[in-house]
Parts: structure tokens; C-alpha cells; sequence
């Protein structure tokens, strides 16, 4: 069970737990720099909805707590990684970043971390207008995030 409360951002002392759909694959992040929507069209293919939230996560404050995950290249310089047996994606990793950015609604206590912003919006689906209403809303990706 995750030791973070609706609101209060993961630290050492009050880690964030996550993992698949059928438990095999668990995780724990200890520390984020953001969480957003993300709307591209890589991010709609590889989790099938409109647009996919994240949470970006210093490398080191992410750790495989249960399970191995498996990698898929999906472009030059980027691994996404997912369960292999459910197949529920997990992280997205880019060569070079000192970030990585974990599947929001993989967490255990999703809403305690609720996304600040969008970005991709040049490729958002008409369908996803509604999500996160309110939320700035970036064309493109932000500077200094994944």
C-alpha cells in the first residue's frame, strides 16, 4: 500500500507504490517533478485511450519493487517499458533525460498526484477536450519535460 495521501507529493518517507493490472510488476517512486496529460500520437497508440497522464520521476527515485519489466524501442533514443505478461504500460524512458515518466493511472493512489497541465495538444483527439478542463494546454512539449 502506497504511504502517500491524496495530495501529498512521494519523498523518501512517504513513497508512491504502483503497478500492473495483474500485480506481477510493482513499483515505487520516492520523489516527481511533474505530472500532465500527455496527447501525442505515440502515447495514444501505446496506451489505446485519447491521452495518457503521467507523472515525471527523477530516475533515481524510481525503482522495480516486484518483477522484471519488458522494453519496447519506440522510436530513436526512447524505451517504453510494461508488464509482460497484462501488458499494462508502466515507463517511458529517453536516452539522455534525468527524468522518467511513470503511468499516472498506474499508481496505487493515482489522485494523489493529479496532472498540472497538458502537452501535445496539436495532436489531441477532439474526444479528449474535456479532460483535465482548466489545465494549461501546451502544443507542444514543455521545456525541461519528457
Amino acid at each position: 500500500m502506497s504511504g502517500t495521501t491524496e495530495g501529498e507529493a512521494p519523498s523518501p518517507g512517504h513513497p508512491l507504490d504502483g503497478g500492473c493490472l495483474c500485480g506481477r510488476l510493482r513499483y515505487r517512486i520516492t520523489a516527481m517533478t511533474s505530472a500532465y496529460w500527455c496527447h501525442c500520437t505515440q502515447c495514444r497508440k501505446a496506451s489505446g485511450s485519447a491521452a495518457l497522464p503521467w507523472v515525471s520521476v527523477p530516475r533515481e527515485a524510481f525503482a522495480v519493487t516486484a518483477g522484471e519489466p519488458a522494453r519496447f524501442a519506440s522510436s530513436p533514443g526512447v524505451a517504453r517499458s510494461f508488464c509482460g505478461s497484462c501488458g499494462s504500460p508502466i515507463l517511458f524512458e529517453k536516452a539522455g533525460e534525468r527524468d522518467v515518466d511513470v503511468t499516472l493511472g498506474t499508481l496505487d493512489t493515482p489522485d494523489a498526484v493529479p496532472p498540472s497541465h497538458h502537452i501535445w495538444t496539436g495532436s489531441a483527439l477532439k474526444m479528449s477536450e474535456g479532460l483535465g478542463a482548466g489545465l494549461p494546454r501546451h502544443d507542444e512539449e514543455v521545456p525541461g519535460e519528457s
